[in-house]
């Protein structure tokens, strides 16, 4: 197991990791899952970026709090959802705002010391990830600084998501999409939101950043929106404008389409803002028992990194979120899936599980015994833990 400061983690890519053949390419041999690249090379991301390690794998989590987290027991499900609820109400995003203000137990469910999810996943794994996903801030609730702050103290590089809404409202918040935004009607936002992330970045340094995940599938709000784009470079320009893209290292999420119904996702490509815009490409897939999805990390991501990789062969990838079913296999999964991404995605340069529930997904929190086997696998100094 590899261990790093902070400071270590955010310089570890400086340089350019050149590898002459595919005998030497990162992380082992390649293989038929693998472009047949002769070289791997990544310059090195401009002022305080993450930069990706040239011979290892950073390691990441999320882990939701077990109240919300165990969707078979009732007791844990919030019987409301003021978001949701204001959404369907509000005619635009002030309204909205302003029933939310009025709302006592706005955000609730989202206020928990995420210190206490960091201690879990460290006691579970007997080593700390290098990568911690906050719980789903919003765009419009401004840069969510203390929950960055504690991941940051901890020597933990905190992955910030920008969320246009919640990931249930099936509608989203009216008038505040990526055509509004494209067209500027939410700068004001969006500089809060920057001006957020340059104080955090001043104090802090570098980390994760992406917005409107997932936007080639159709169940978010945000999806499959042909103002995506223009949406995600506005964002972009303000940040830059502002001086946040010092730190904010954007990671442009599509889903893998693989297993998918082809109704519900398109070609991640259609949405790829442009190498200016974009810093890591991030790839998301789950696997979930007994569904069209119920196969190998491998299989699920192949042909989307294949395409990615060949298009974007200096970019970064990693896997921004994945998981699957807790059942009692899933350990083998796991082992096949850590395993798969060290010897056959050598672009693949941070990985990050997500240990939580998902109404698209189901239950693929980590049981004991995955746990014990997560334990092994990041004995190998390939992956890279927080100190």
């Amino acid at each position: 197991m590899k261990t790093m400061t902070r400071r270590e983690f955010l310089k570890a890519g400086v340089g350019l990791a050149a590898v002459g053949s595919s005998l030497e390419m990162i992380a082992g041999c390649a293989t038929t899952e693998t472009p047949k690249a002769k070289t791997l090379v990544y310059p090195p991301l401009p002022y305080n970026k993450i930069q990706p390690s040239q011979e290892s794998c950073f390691v990441g989590f999320f882990k939701e709090p077990d109240a919300y987290a165990r969707l078979k027991d009732s007791r844990f499900v919030p019987q409301r959802h003021p978001e949701i609820e204001a959404a369907k109400k509000a005619k635009n995003i002030d309204e909205f705002l302003e029933m939310l203000k009025k709302e006592k137990s706005f955000g609730k469910s989202g206020r928990y010391e995420i210190g206490n999810e960091i201690a879990y996943v460290e006691k579970a794994l007997h080593a700390k990830p290098s990568i911690f996903s906050l719980p789903w801030p919003k765009l419009y609730s401004g840069f969510p600084m203390p929950q960055a702050m504690e991941v940051a103290k901890r020597g933990i590089v905190p992955f910030v998501y920008a969320g246009l809404s919640s990931f249930d409202s099936p509608t989203g918040i009216p008038g505040f999409g990526p055509k509004e935004i494209a067209q500027g009607q939410h700068d004001g936002t969006i500089k809060k939101f920057a001006q957020g992330v340059l104080e955090f970045g001043k104090e802090c340094g570098g980390f994760f950043f992406t917005t409107m995940e997932e936007m080639n599938g159709n169940w978010f709000s945000w999806g499959m929106n042909s103002h995506f784009i223009p949406a995600w470079r506005h964002m972009w320009q303000i940040f830059e404008d502002h001086g946040a893209n010092q730190y904010a290292t954007w990671v442009w999420v599509a889903c893998c389409p693989e297993g998918l119904p082809a109704h519900s996702v398109d070609d991640p490509k259609l949405y790829y803002p442009g190498e200016k815009y974009v810093d890591w490409i991030g790839l998301i897939a789950y696997s979930v028992a007994g569904k069209p999805t119920d196969h190998m990390l491998n299989v699920l991501i192949r042909e989307t990194y294949r395409r990615l990789f060949k298009d974007h062969p200096q970019k970064p990838f990693m896997i921004s979120s994945f998981g699957r079913t807790n059942e009692t296999y899933q350990y083998r999964w796991l082992i096949n899936a850590y395993k798969s991404m060290k010897n056959s995605f050598p672009a693949i340069k941070a990985v990050i599980y997500h240990d939580n529930t998902w109404r698209l997904t189901g239950d693929h929190t980590l049981n004991q015994k995955s746990y014990q086997s997560l334990q092994n696998i990041f004995k190998d100094p390939y992956w890279i833990m927080a100190k």
